[in-house]
């Protein structure tokens, strides 16, 4: 409940969603716009994204070529409290958002098509997308 609060605050004129909200409840299954109305196990669906991070597709980039940087351990740091994982650096220009920038045709069509990147699965073995992450339009 406290998560929720803070994604879905209460306002002066009450609970709203954000669009991109709705677009989450729908992709969800869940057809209540009502903030208010939603069940316990609707919440607990919206909230948690669940993504299991052995499946994160998301790469770093940058402009140098180095081999080394091929297949890293992130998260070795004592305040990453255990949380490592193997990943790797890919060139900019070998990235999926660059694959979208060539491709699109609108700002509009470029956020629809960022948004729909999959970065992860979650534990359930469903897409989790940069638009459940809420950062489209950020990389619009």
């Amino acid at each position: 409940q406290a998560l929720y609060g803070r994604l879905v605050p209460k306002l002066k004129t009450g609970r709203q969603f954000s669009q991109i909200q709705i677009n989450r409840l729908k992709r969800l299954g869940i057809v209540e716009t009502d903030p208010d109305k939603l069940t316990e196990e609707e919440i607990k669906k919206f909230v948690r994204l669940n993504i299991d991070p052995e499946t994160i597709t998301w790469q770093r980039v940058m402009d140098t070529n180095d081999r080394f940087l091929r297949k890293i351990t992130i998260g070795q740091s004592p305040t990453e409290k255990g949380h490592t994982r193997e990943c790797q650096f890919d060139i900019s220009v070998a990235s999926e958002i660059m694959a979208v920038l060539a491709l699109t045709t609108s700002l509009a069509d470029m956020r629809e098509r960022l948004g729909r990147m999959v970065i992860a699965s979650d534990t359930s073995g469903n897409p989790v997308t940069a638009e459940d992450l809420g950062v489209s339009g950020a990389l619009t």
